[in-house]
């Protein structure tokens, strides 16, 4: 028997190396009294700077479909105007908000995406798993637009060079103003489109499987724990936050999930999107990977750290984001931003990479 040539040894290996050399982002999402609807997440990416760029894409931007054989592929053109966020200068958004408030998050899910065969005689149907954000948020005014429409598009695998002439191993958080929110994940050449109970999202393995490992968490509470009785000895908390005793706090996706859904779901209520904001800026401060503890000794400047982190307001349409470099929050207002004509416009997310302070001064 050679184990080590088996699919299973293989598959492992291959989620293993996906995760070790790439991300480790988590999303989000949180609700307000006053209807405010939140997606935030963070952007882990171990490989190499993103050189990320705030980017707007106006209404009638057209755009053409990348397949594996470099026929044109699926044409469309902008229905809405989407501010988001790209990688090294392409127009690729790897996390965005549509004018109507339809939000996504692509994060990465290496070892388990597998997406629809490619069929040269559909080209004209297909897409590469980089462009699937742009046509979800250019096309899609809501969830319902995504589960009614996105079945029509065929994601196919297209080898990307700056990730080792692999497919881009992704998946997607997606929300809108009525707080429905779905993951989209492509595993076994199929389409899935899952109900998000839970508002969160990490990496491998598929989301189905993290909802499963919860039930190992099932007696997380928030509250202190009770004194217990051992023999002739009483047991009594040390301090507070004991009800979150086995609380993994590990960097691997699994553990993520699993305390991102701890924090998320024990939130008091907040009383509007500017309380929901910072709250989820509050809870991702969890998931931070400090600089070095992911095994950066190439580039101790880069590999594991958290380089930006995002928060969606799909109610008043207010996109929020901080850097690496510069941990001061930023905000956008799409409702400010002309989406009627144009070329894709761009801008730095930092005008410069250094951290900048208020000083506070006495007299």
């Amino acid at each position: 028997m050679k184990l080590h040539n088996s699919p299973f040894v293989l598959s492992l290996l291959a989620l293993a190396a996906g995760i070790h050399t790439a991300g480790a982002c988590t999303g989000i999402t949180l609700r307000a009294e006053d209807g405010s609807y939140i997606q935030a997440r963070t952007m882990e990416w171990g490989s190499f700077d993103l050189q990320s760029e705030l980017i707007i894409v106006p209404r009638g931007h057209q755009y053409t479909g990348v397949t594996p054989d470099g026929k044109p592929g699926h044409q469309w053109s902008a229905k809405y105007g989407v501010l988001g966020i790209n990688g090294l200068g392409r127009p690729d958004i790897t996390d965005g908000l549509n004018e109507k408030g339809l939000a996504v998050s692509l994060l990465y899910l290496p070892g388990v995406a597998d997406y629809e065969p490619y069929d040269p005689t559909e080209a004209d149907r297909a897409i590469s798993p980089m462009q699937t954000a742009n046509w979800i948020l250019t096309s899609c005014a809501s969830v319902a637009d995504v589960r009614e429409n996105l079945p029509s598009i065929k994601v196919v695998p297209v080898l990307e060079e700056a990730i080792g002439g692999i497919a881009a191993p992704l998946h997607f958080l997606v929300s809108d103003p009525t707080g429905s929110t779905v993951v989209v994940e492509y595993t076994d050449k199929k389409l899935h489109i899952y109900d998000n109970p839970v508002g969160v999202m990490t990496n491998s393995p598929g989301f189905p499987w993290h909802l499963t490992n919860l039930s190992n968490y099932m007696f997380l509470k928030p509250d202190t724990g009770e004194s217990v009785k051992v023999g002739e000895l009483e047991l009594k908390p040390i301090g507070v936050g004991s009800g979150m005793l086995g609380l993994p706090g590990d960097f691997t996706p699994p553990s993520r999930f699993v305390r991102a859904v701890a924090f998320r779901n024990t939130v008091p209520e907040l009383e509007n999107g500017d309380r929901a904001v910072e709250e989820a800026f509050r809870i991702l401060n969890n998931f931070d990977i400090p600089i070095g503890t992911m095994g950066a000794e190439e580039n101790p400047a880069i590999l594991g750290d958290t380089q930006w982190t995002t928060a969606m307001d799909t109610k008043s349409l207010r996109y929020y984001y901080r850097t690496m470099h510069n941990h001061r929050i930023r905000v956008v207002d799409l409702k400010e931003i002309d989406f009627s004509a144009g070329e894709l416009r761009r801008h730095p997310l930092d005008e410069a990479q250094k951290q900048d302070y208020e000083v506070i001064r006495f007299k």
